[in-house]
């Protein structure tokens, strides 16, 4: 029986050995494959012995617009909000001119003149991401989904299952994703999840790389220490006071003062510039919080205009929380004035909804009691304190009196606007005048 990628049987382990991304042959030339001559070839000693991976989708949703509509294919296309919003991602082509996600929209039109600008359609991604997960799913039920476009997968055990290595196994599901949805994935393969999402990075786009044992330490060498998952800017700049800027110079000090002087997070660094990192694969994770936010056109001080804003966010946010069968006990109002201060007010609520009516009148009392501090350029909800659907049985016979006619309500309003579509049917209070 002929080879047909690589089979069940013993791989060597001690020498370098090296798979085809196209035809997955497996062999020991590292630069084309011996099949078909490709030179799309990934190496390493450990090919066949690292099991956990991470696999992030290329620009998901600059990749998504290009897939859906081919003729924007050869143009830089950014994905994002008006003038006064933020770049939700770009393509690659945008991305060579210099525009990053989370950049001002008005600095990346700056860079990219050209650009194709596209607002963000969340409900086709998240249709493209349910697709791609139950893709990812075939090949290990040990696999994490951090967001709607990239995950972490524990492979131990699968070889016997699938009767191929891990590696080849992810070779082909990122060529069957590829020629499914148009959407290319960059994967990194190591032994555990710090290491796995680093290399998942490192090729960008459309790469794969392995982080082996031996390579570990030497690799993470001169990597900015903001490569690490929780140093965000307060952080990258008290560890550069401390002459920490790359991984390596976590390591000129013990484990003790870095614990002292940064809490258990200092010692997590020092363990993860070793490379080690114990945190497990946790299939299912449940979501801690959901949010939503709208930057405005102009900044606005009118209350009846920001109220009509907050209500757009309460609907969006509220209609995430039904498709997860989830409700809210505590929500967050983010405010967001002309000179870039934050303001966020919370409130915990009497008992757990998911009602967009409901959210939304509770957050109109955050606004009223804030409106003064405007101008605001920006309104978001946060919510946390998530339950499911069966927790919230316990209780609502307590308040169904209460929400029972806005429930119905809202029932029909999504009824009508998932035959229909979102703008076949909307609240007066969500107009403006222009």
């Amino acid at each position: 029986m002929k080879n047909k990628g690589a089979s069940l049987k013993a791989m060597p382990t001690n020498e370098l050995m090296s798979l085809c991304r196209d035809c997955f042959k497996v062999s020991k030339n590292n630069l084309r494959c011996n099949n078909c001559n490709s030179p799309r070839i990934v190496s390493h000693k450990e090919l066949f012995r690292l099991k956990i991976a991470h696999i992030d989708c290329d620009a998901f949703y600059a990749s998504i617009e290009k897939s859906d509509n081919p003729h924007l294919r050869n143009f830089p296309v950014i994905v994002g909000g008006g003038y006064r919003g933020v770049v939700t991602t770009c393509c690659y082509i945008a991305r060579i001119n210099g525009v990053r996600s989370a950049m001002p929209m008005f600095k990346a039109i700056k860079l990219c003149p050209n650009a194709i600008i596209i607002s963000p359609r969340m409900q086709r991604y998240r249709e493209i991401s349910s697709y791609i997960k139950n893709k990812l799913i075939t090949l290990s039920p040990a696999i994490e989904f951090v967001s709607l476009d990239e995950a972490y997968i524990d492979l131990t055990g699968t070889q016997r299952l699938h009767r191929r290595p891990a590696a080849v196994m992810l070779a082909r599901i990122a060529n069957d994703i590829e020629h499914m949805f148009g959407i290319t994935i960059s994967i990194g393969l190591s032994y555990n999840k710090f290491l796995a999402k680093i290399g998942s990075d490192l090729e960008k786009p459309r790469g794969f790389s392995i982080i082996g044992k031996s390579d570990a330490k030497e690799l993470l060498k001169e990597k900015s220490v903001s490569k690490i998952l929780g140093v965000g800017e307060k952080t990258k700049l008290y560890l550069a006071n401390k002459g920490i800027k790359v991984i390596s110079d976590i390591l000129k000090y013990e484990k003790d003062y870095l614990k002292l002087n940064l809490g258990s997070f200092g010692e997590t660094l020092w363990f993860l510039a070793q490379g080690i990192d114990n945190r497990k694969i946790t299939p299912n994770k449940p979501t801690k919080s959901i949010s939503c936010e709208k930057t405005f056109q102009i900044n606005e001080t009118d209350f009846k205009i920001v109220r009509s804003y907050l209500w757009d966010v309460v609907e969006k946010i509220s209609l995430q929380l039904k498709k997860k069968n989830l409700f809210t006990t505590r929500l967050s109002l983010k405010l967001k004035t002309e000179n870039f201060r934050l303001i966020q007010r919370s409130k915990t609520l009497l008992h757990p909804t998911n009602l967009a009516e409901s959210i939304f009148q509770e957050s109109v009392l955050l606004l009223e009691a804030n409106i003064a501090q405007g101008p605001f350029r920006l309104i978001g909800i946060s919510l946390t304190q998530l339950s499911n659907s069966e927790t919230f049985n316990y209780t609502k016979n307590l308040f169904q009196d209460e929400d029972s006619c806005i429930s119905s309500a809202e029932e029909a309003i999504d009824f009508i606007r998932n035959k229909f579509g979102e703008e076949s049917i909307i609240k007066g209070r969500s107009l403006r005048k222009f």
